[in-house]
């Protein structure tokens, strides 16, 4: 796993806090998570980051909730086909 950097955040009210649980949870995901992609889409927005270092990093994010997604899926469904050691038993045989 990557290190990650650190940030602290201190927030004025806890109706703030409360709204971006909210706001994280509907969309599936940790507080962090929605916090630390606010912060770079409003840096991308004032000229900070690049909208290319932006793409680059939602692109990987996207890609590991995808593989997560079919992970899931897979155990929902169960076994598809043959497993590959019957197949392989079956070579054997022959």
């Amino acid at each position: 796993m990557a290190k990650k950097a650190r940030l602290s955040l201190y927030l004025e009210d806890e109706e703030l806090k409360r709204q971006i649980k909210v706001a994280a949870a509907k969309r599936g995901v940790a507080a962090t998570d929605y916090c630390a992609e606010a912060i770079e889409e409003r840096l991308i927005r004032d000229g900070e980051r690049s909208i290319a270092e932006g793409k680059s990093r939602n692109a990987n994010k996207e890609r590991l909730e995808l593989l997560a997604r079919m992970d899931k899926l897979r155990n929902e469904i169960g076994p598809l086909g043959v497993r590959t050691s019957d197949l392989v038993e079956q070579g054997r045989r022959r």
